[in-house]
């Protein structure tokens, strides 16, 4: 399944390991930049149509150990992600993920307005007149890639993943330009706000982006 997005963006930010396993199934491990320093994941898609209608949409994600399977045909993965809130800006889009793709989802529609000034753009998430998040990241070289990265997901049903391929103009780096405000706000329920280091470590811009979920795999084992 492909779902073509104009634009993407993701800032990679530093939160306690204790805050990351709480927010993690037991079968997954996080990612660790230090001892007890693990990785919050914000990321905002803006996609001008797809088979749901246009909308846009924010993961916020715990970035995992990936499952690499070594054989020399595979593509490794450049990360994955264990998404464990996601929220939209209109309904259907919303029950397409949640049904087909297990993703856990704030069950009312959301405002994403994108604000761009001069090389930066802004995300302001909104649930009604509530502010929910505010993350700004910033460009600086762009390229063409091809990369695949891994998504987790577990809901009743069971457990999931899942390997995605992306095909996209990039911009990545560690300039340490972008910003994130977390509102106190139910959202931001599974996060000890304070506690989130406010500037991204990492920010990753894609454009005129395709990316192809691949098959669901279920873990037997989780």
């Amino acid at each position: 399944m492909d779902l073509a997005y104009a634009d993407g963006i993701s800032g990679y930010f530093e939160f306690p390991t204790d805050n990351a396993r709480r927010l993690l199934p037991p079968h997954l491990e996080p990612v660790e930049l230090h001892h007890g320093s693990s990785i919050l994941s914000v990321t905002v898609f803006d996609i001008p149509s797809s088979l749901a209608g246009a909308h846009r949409s924010v993961a916020m994600s715990v970035m995992v150990v990936p499952y690499v399977k070594g054989g020399a045909d595979e593509w490794l993965p450049k990360g994955a992600a264990y998404p464990y809130l996601c929220g939209t800006t209109s309904f259907m889009p919303r029950q397409l993920a949640s049904t087909m793709l297990h993703l856990p989802h704030w069950n009312e529609n959301l405002k994403i307005d994108l604000q761009r000034e001069g090389k930066s753009i802004t995300a302001k998430i909104a649930a009604g007149n509530d502010p929910v998040a505010d993350l700004t990241i910033s460009e600086y070289e762009w390229e063409e890639t091809e990369y695949v990265y891994q998504t987790f997901m577990k809901d009743n049903s069971g457990a999931y993943r899942s390997e995605i391929k992306v095909k996209a103009e990039i911009s990545e780096h560690e300039e340490e330009t972008g910003k994130l405000v977390l509102h106190d706000h139910p959202f931001n329920s599974g996060l000890m706000i304070a506690d989130v280091y406010d500037v991204p470590f990492r920010e990753i811009w894609t454009r005129k982006a395709v990316q192809t979920l691949g098959p669901l795999v279920t873990l037997t084992n989780p």
